[in-house]
C-alpha cells in the first residue's frame, strides 16, 4: 500500500501551543506508513520554517484576506488536497476548520476537526453557532484534546456524542527530560541559584489570569525576599501586566521575557510553574511539560486541567481567580519541599505513563486508518 498523506491546516505558523502540537507530531509519525504535509494560510514563520527543519513539505499561502470568507483560498486549498494526492485532512481552529472542511468535501477526502479550546462568548454568536454546527455535521470525525472539551462541545451544539473521541496532547519525553544537560537562564536573567523562582509560560491574554499570579505573588513579596516571578510570552496584555506589576510594588522581582524558544531551559531554572487560568483552557501543553520535568506545579480548576492533575499528588489545585488561595498553594510549596518534591516526582511518573507524544501519535495513526476503512466502505 502507498504511503497515507495527510495534511494539517492552521491559520498561521506563528509558535503557540497548537503548533507546538503538531510539531511535537510531526516529528514522531510512523514515517514508513504516513507522509505529512502541513499548510496554513498565511505566511511562513517560526512553526513553517521549523517545519521545514524537520523535512516535512510546508506550504503558506501567504494570505491576509482568510479572517472573511475567500473562495480564492477555498480553491488555492482544495487545488492543494489534489497536488499532492492527500488522502487525510487534519483541521486546527475555527477558520482552519471551515475551509478545510469545506475543501476536503469538494475533493472526496476525509477530514479530521480538532477541538482544542473551549468555547468562548464569541463562539457562542449565533452566526458563529450555525456555522459550527454545520461544520461539525460534515466532519468525519472530532476529536477534542480533553473531556472537558468534548463536553463543552456536546452542550454548545448537541451534537452526536460518538462523532467526538479524545485524544490527550503529548508531550516529547527526551525533549522534556530532567536528566538532561539545560542552560542555566538565571545567571542570563540575573537570577540568584537560591532565589524562589515562580514561572509562568503562555501568551499574555486575558483568560489565562497572570493578573491574579502578580497579586498572589505581591501578597507574599514581604515573607519571601527571595522571590521572583518570571513572566515568559507575549500577547495583547502585556503592558497592563507591566503595568499592574509597578502598582503593586512587585515590577523589580519580577521579569517579562517575551516570547522564548528555549523552554526546556526555562523549566529546568525555575522552581514552580503557576497555570493561573480562569477560563478557555482546553489542555495546557505547558502544564505536562513541567510535569515531564518533575516541576511542581500550581494550576486552577479549568477545562481539561483537572483531568491531568490530581490534587495534593502530582500538583495543587486552586479556583480560578482567587488571588490568596493561590498565595496559599504557592506558601505551600515553598515553606514544604518534601512535598514540592514529591509532586515532582509523581508529576513525571504520570507523563511519562499517560502523555508521551508517541503514545499520542499512536492514538492518531490508528484514528487515521480507521476513518479512512470507514471512507472506502462507503
Amino acid at each position: 500500500m502507498d504511503k497515507i498523506n495527510i495534511l494539517h491546516i492552521y491559520p498561521n505558523s506563528q509558535t503557540g501551543g497548537i503548533q507546538n502540537q503538531i510539531l511535537n507530531l510531526l516529528k514522531v509519525y510512523d514515517r514508513e506508513t504516513f507522509t505529512p504535509h502541513v499548510c496554513c494560510f498565511g505566511p511562513k514563520m517560526e512553526m513553517g520554517r521549523a517545519v521545514e527543519g524537520l523535512g516535512v513539505d510546508f506550504i503558506a499561502f501567504n494570505r491576509e484576506d482568510y479572517r472573511n470568507f475567500s473562495p480564492r483560498l477555498l480553491m488555492n486549498l482544495y487545488k492543494l488536497i489534489k497536488d499532492r494526492h492527500i488522502h487525510i485532512i487534519r483541521s486546527h481552529n475555527y477558520r482552519a476548520n471551515l475551509y478545510g472542511l469545506l475543501a476536503g468535501r469538494l475533493a472526496g477526502v476525509p477530514v479530521i476537526a480538532s477541538v482544542h479550546n473551549v468555547y468562548t462568548d464569541k463562539d457562542k454568536s449565533r452566526k458563529r453557532k450555525m456555522i459550527n454546527r454545520l461544520l461539525f455535521k460534515i466532519a468525519d470525525s472530532l476529536v477534542a484534546v480533553s473531556d472537558a472539551i468534548k463536553n463543552d462541545v456536546l452542550s454548545y451544539l448537541k451534537i452526536d456524542p460518538l462523532k467526538i473521541t479524545v485524544i490527550y496532547n503529548g508531550v516529547d519525553t527526551a525533549r522534556f527530560d530532567p536528566e538532561r544537560t539545560f542552560k542555566d537562564i538565571r545567571e542570563e536573567l540575573s537570577i540568584g541559584k537560591d532565589d524562589i523562582l515562580i514561572g509562568f509560560i503562555g501568551r499574555l491574554v486575558n483568560f489565562k489570569g497572570v493578573e491574579h499570579l502578580i497579586k498572589a505573588v505581591a501578597l507574599l513579596k514581604d515573607e519571601f525576599g527571595g522571590m521572583k516571578l518570571l513572566i515568559v510570552g507575549d500577547g495583547p496584555v502585556a503592558d497592563a501586566l507591566q503595568k499592574k506589576t509597578a502598582a503593586l510594588n512587585i515590577s523589580g522581582i519580577t521579569l517579562f521575557t517575551g516570547n522564548r524558544n528555549d523552554i526546556p531551559d526555562i523549566l529546568s531554572s525555575i522552581d514552580i510553574l503557576v497555570i493561573p487560568s480562569v477560563g478557555e483552557e482546553g489542555f495546557p501543553n505547558t502544564l505536562v511539560e513541567a510535569m515531564a520535568m518533575g516541576k511542581p506545579v500550581i494550576a486552577t480548576t479549568v477545562g481539561g486541567i483537572t483531568e491531568v492533575i490530581e490534587d495534593r499528588v502530582t500538583g495543587l489545585l486552586v479556583p480560578p481567580g482567587e488571588p490568596l488561595r493561590l498565595a496559599a498553594a504557592l506558601k505551600t510549596l515553598i515553606t514544604n519541599r518534601e512535598l514540592s518534591s514529591k509532586m515532582g516526582l509523581d508529576a513525571r511518573r504520570v507523563v511519562r505513563e499517560k502523555f508521551g507524544i508517541r503514545a499520542t501519535a499512536e492514538k492518531w495513526e490508528s484514528m487515521y486508518k480507521t476513518v479512512l476503512c470507514r471512507k472506502d466502505s462507503e
